[in-house]
């Protein structure tokens, strides 16, 4: 059974999204996205699209360090490299938080 938050409107990968604790894609596109935060903010992030996915994963500071540490920080260079989505817990205004992180990938690609 699904996480119930994965069951919300999102076009974007959460956590709870991952089947498994860990999830090996290879990289579609990367795009520019307007998002829109609390109190109406809004910023410009990098969205990672993966081959066979529905959602896209708004990239962090430390997802995108993470991909441009194995690739290059040149985005265009990305897609058809695979990296590794694992489930992991930050810091996140003074509580523990689970998140989404990137590694190099690990295994066969999931789809």
């Amino acid at each position: 059974m699904p996480d119930y938050r994965a069951l919300y409107d999102s076009e974007f990968l959460h956590h709870y999204d991952l089947k498994k604790d860990e999830a090996t894609v290879e990289i579609e596109s990367v795009e520019g996205a307007t998002l829109v935060g609390q109190g109406g903010r809004k910023s410009k992030r990098p969205v990672v699209k993966f081959k066979g996915a529905e959602k896209g994963l708004v990239l962090n500071k430390t997802n995108g360090k993470a991909i441009a540490a194995l690739y290059g920080n040149d985005t265009a260079a990305w897609p058809g490299n695979k990296v590794t989505l694992y489930k992991a817990q930050t810091s996140l205004a003074g509580e523990t938080v689970e998140c989404l992180r990137v590694k190099a990938p690990v295994g066969k690609v999931d789809a």
